[in-house]
Order: C-alpha cells, then structure tokens, then sequence
C-alpha cells in the first residue's frame, strides 16, 4: 500500500493506505513480541510454580491481554497522530519522509511529513522491549528446563 508517487514496484496506495499498513504492521509485531513473553509466563507458573491453567485464566490472564493490548494500541497509534508512518524501502513504517526544503535546488532536504523525536523513542522503547523479552523468555524457558531435568 506504498503510495503511487515513490515509484516502488506495484505501488498502488496512497498516505492513507501507507498509514493503515504501517499500523497493523506495528500492532502486529509489537504485540507478538508481548505475547511471546506472555506464553513464556504461562509456560513457567504452569510447570515450574505448579499453578492450574484455570488460575492462571482467572488471575492473570485477562489483565495481561487488556494491558498488551492497551499498551500496542497506543504504541501503534502514536505515529498515527504525528504523521510518522511513511513509506521506506517498499513498504510503510515509523519514519518521517524527507523531502527538498523549497522549490529552489539547493540540494537541502527537510522533514516533509513524521517526526523524527518520535521515531527515535519509539526505536528506544521497541528496542528496550525486545531486549527485555528476550532476556525474560531465556530466563524462564532455561528455570522450566533446569526444573524437568531435575524431575
């Protein structure tokens, strides 16, 4: 759904087109990266806690859903309103467009359309976020691990 005018291959869309993918291509992968880390919970009070999946369904399971949602819904929705979504590379993504300042050729280029302060926090958090799944799912997958093989 890149727009027309970048001259990509099969571009067909337009900024709003640019703008919607770019959103569900954020919720998406923000949100997987949660659940990824929701699983591994599940999985370790499961087998290491000795917990029931009906407790875990009654106390931590819809909290968990309301607050990944909530927190990729805002996530996703932040560039929404600061114009960040923009094509890049054949596809839409947080990065502002940049563009010449004036008609003249001066050969200078400016912010056109986004935010570039947002991009930038929004690649901090993201990666902070990886970051700290990916320690958090190590770390509970090897405690299921070391738990079995002592069984």
């Amino acid at each position: 759904m890149v727009p027309k005018e970048t001259e990509w291959l099969w571009a067909v869309g337009n900024t709003a087109s640019c703008s919607a993918q770019g959103f569900f291509l954020v919720f998406g992968v923000v949100g997987e990266i949660y659940y990824q880390a929701a699983i591994s919970m599940n999985i370790l009070l499961l087998i290491v806690f000795g917990w029931k999946q009906e407790t875990f369904s009654k106390k931590v399971e819809k909290p968990m859903h309301f607050l990944i949602i909530a927190f990729v819904l805002v996530f996703a929705i932040i560039p929404l309103v600061y114009e960040t979504y923009n094509p890049w590379c054949g596809g839409c993504t947080i990065i502002p467009l940049w563009g010449k300042c004036s008609a003249k050729d001066e050969g200078e280029f400016c912010i056109v359309r986004g935010n570039q302060k947002v991009e930038l926090v929004l690649r901090l958090i993201a990666g902070a976020a990886i970051l700290i799944v990916l320690i958090f799912c190590t770390v509970a997958m090897v405690w299921v691990y070391l738990h079995v093989r002592r069984q």
